[in-house]
């Protein structure tokens, strides 16, 4: 089978294609036939936790119909259309085939296109613990989302929508903010924004209650000092580079903030069940209604992979890159 692999060249990521072998599911595995998959910025950056292993194929998350089950595998079937995160397995996305853990599993809702779900594990899943599991957002409350146009940030808004919040996105775009107030942003802010805490406690009529944090330590403590009392931060990533900036302590210890952060780094796998059940009870039945989709911003075909990551890193999307087969 045809599969793209994660290599260096000159500093920067590349997927190049190789012909390799179908993989075999163990007892506990799903053997899928992919027909989209999706791209993480993460798995490009050099010397991040999340970047390609140039001895499997690379990629995090696909939609796919099953060919192949382990001996252990109960819930589903051959011919059963699946998403999820491939993490766990000796395979990757970008690849014809791939192996799924069964708790890693998600059943495709039936309207969805395969661009669609490939849109959603790895993003919704993440969003899914910055919002509700740490996050704690509930109905009129008020979030921030910070590089609101990155796939988590997107998902992010879908998900804070679906919970009747209230959401303040951030971008360096224009552009961005009114794409995104179409998909239900109720008030946009485009940063580098000098009185950032002013305009966050002006809108929020005295603070907001959640933060979640894609864009790193620039807007850490003006997000921070807008905050209500009890309020949580959530830091999903650092895209701006800065990942060490000082805190201050007393306000932390004052308003009895919550800081947390969200990576795949060090997930247990009781971590994981527990994030892919509970968004398959609380947001899974109500992204098949109404507006609540994945937000994809592009497609390329499977054979144009590489330009899809040039396109990621250039800054350009809002939302989600498909790659169909």
């Amino acid at each position: 089978m045809k599969a793209y692999f994660t290599e260096v060249v000159d500093n920067q990521s590349k997927l190049l294609p190789r012909d390799v072998e179908i993989p075999k599911p163990q007892k506990d595995e799903i053997l899928f036939k992919v027909k989209s998959t999706a791209l993480n910025r993460g798995g490009f950056i050099v010397g991040g936790v999340m970047h390609g292993n140039p001895n499997k194929p690379s990629g995090t998350e696909a939609a796919g119909e099953i060919v192949g089950l382990g001996s252990d595998i109960k819930n589903y079937k051959i011919g059963d259309k699946i998403m999820g995160r491939v993490l766990g397995t000796d395979s990757g996305s970008f690849a014809e085939y791939a192996l799924i853990k069964e708790y890693q599993t998600i059943k495709i809702p039936d309207s969805y296109s395969w661009e669609q779900a490939a849109a959603i594990p790895v993003s919704f899943l993440a969003a899914y613990d910055a919002v509700v599991t740490y996050g704690k957002l509930s109905k009129d409350q008020i979030t921030l989302i910070t590089s609101i146009s990155s796939a988590i940030g997107a998902s992010g808004l879908v998900i804070s929508k679906i919970l009747g919040a209230k959401v303040i996105g951030t971008s360096t775009s224009e552009r961005k903010l009114e794409v995104l107030s179409s998909y239900g942003m109720d008030f946009g802010i485009r940063t580098p924004e000098q009185n950032l805490t002013k305009k966050l406690l002006d809108f929020s009529n005295g603070g907001i209650n959640l933060v979640v944090n894609c864009l790193g330590g620039s807007v850490f403590n003006d997000a921070m000092n807008a905050l209500s009392f009890k309020g949580i931060i959530v830091n999903v990533g650092y895209m701006d580079g800065m990942d060490n900036v000082p805190i201050n302590i007393r306000k932390v210890h004052a308003q009895r903030y919550s800081i947390h952060g969200i990576s795949n780094a060090f997930v247990t796998k009781d971590d994981i069940i527990k994030t892919v059940e509970g968004f398959k009870r609380d947001i899974l039945p109500h992204l098949d209604t109404d507006n609540n989709k994945p937000i994809i911003d592009k497609v390329f075909h499977f054979d144009e992979i590489d330009q899809g990551r040039e396109y990621m890193m250039n800054n350009g999307q809002i939302g989600k890159i498909v790659i169909t087969l």
